[in-house]
């Protein structure tokens, strides 16, 4: 329930979006909503409040992000967003993964406190409220920014999307579930976000500095390696496997929303930015369902075949990347690369002076 309410309001919140001047309120809404919905977790008794509730729970997290990648793509530039991008994945997606192995539908014990913290985690959200930023548009002054991607182009990069999450929901599904099994919650929580959070400031600062493609592709190869090794080794390389698949994914995941800001034409970031969301949710339900098993482990056999399938998935991933065009215009990396030169030949000779 709580991806198909995903996947539905992020389509309709998409275009919403574009037709208003307010976006921020479409961040603050779904922000106040997920904490209270949250918080009511907490309370909640009976397995029918819990599946209204994820429904209610899904709405919100299908406006959020089409609200938030609007908003991020009116206030960056091109040449910028990879960093601004890569620290904003890095900090939040812990608190995501903190959701997942909560166990919300085990209501009572450590469970009431570990939601508790998340619903609260939400709210700094609202900090936004406070520093009242001003709505603006940033235009990409060229006339291919103006007017978006083509077909092509945008074929192309939804394909790899679309894989990767499909892959991210046969994790999800059964795989990290199996690790788990193995490994303490608390020790699997810390070796996947904490390089998760490392590859996503590293990412930034890559997509910004050598475009969009390359390190994506570096970062489809490390997540295929990764499950390659872990499927054909087993768990014993759990520890390893898992730290580099984290930065793998997180490079991945960086782009996934960084690449709908620099598809989208100006006056509909929201609509791509929910139909990139709606993209995304409806891959992971296809990883959940085409697993056969939600969020259990498997045995060694199973496991091995799938992981070896996913890691397959994700170097099919990376043709696509390779024969598009890069949505970083060339001009702007060099300008980025010739203000780095001026900076640094500036700080050589001040020090001299």
């Amino acid at each position: 329930m709580f991806l198909i309410s995903m996947i539905v309001s992020s389509f309709i919140s998409g275009y919403l979006i574009d037709k208003v001047e307010k976006r921020i309120v479409f961040i603050w809404v779904p922000t106040i909503m997920a904490s209270l919905l949250t918080f009511a977790f907490v309370w909640l008794n009976k397995i029918s409040e819990v599946f209204l509730f994820s429904f209610l729970l899904g709405i919100a997290a299908g406006v959020s992000p089409a609200a938030w990648g609007a908003f991020f793509a009116d206030h960056t530039s091109p040449e910028d967003r990879g960093r601004t991008m890569g620290i904003s994945i890095g900090f939040s997606m812990p608190i995501a993964y903190l959701f997942f192995i909560t166990e919300p539908f085990e209501i009572g014990g450590t469970a009431k406190a570990e939601l508790l913290i998340i619903g609260s985690l939400y709210l700094v959200t609202l900090l936004t409220f406070f520093l009242r930023p001003q709505e603006k548009t940033q235009v990409i002054t060229s006339s291919k920014g103006r007017r978006g991607a083509g077909f092509r182009q945008l074929f192309f990069y939804s394909i790899p999307i679309f894989l990767f999450y499909w892959v991210m929901g046969v994790l999800l599904s059964i795989v990290f579930p199996t690790v788990q099994d193995q490994v303490r919650t608390e020790i699997f929580y810390l070796i996947w976000t904490f390089p998760f959070l490392f590859g996503a400031i590293s990412a930034g600062v890559l997509f910004d500095t050598m475009g969009r493609n390359f390190p994506t592709i570096v970062g489809l190869a490390i997540t295929g390696v990764s499950l390659a090794v872990l499927g054909i080794f087993g768990i014993r390389l759990g520890y390893v496997c898992i730290t580099t698949l984290a930065i793998g994914c997180s490079f991945v995941t960086v782009f996934s929303f960084i690449v709908w800001a620099d598809l989208a034409p100006a006056n509909a970031r929201g609509t791509y930015y929910g139909a990139g969301t709606g993209l995304m949710a409806s891959a992971i339900l296809l990883g959940l369902m085409s697993a056969g098993t939600l969020f259990g482990s498997i045995s060694a056999s199973q496991i091995k075949s799938y992981i070896l399938l996913s890691s397959v998935a994700l170097f099919l991933c990376i043709p696509p990347l390779i024969i598009t065009e890069d949505v970083l215009p060339k001009e702007l990396i060099e300008k980025r690369r010739f203000q780095q030169y001026l900076d640094q030949a500036r700080k050589k000779y001040v020090k001299k002076g």
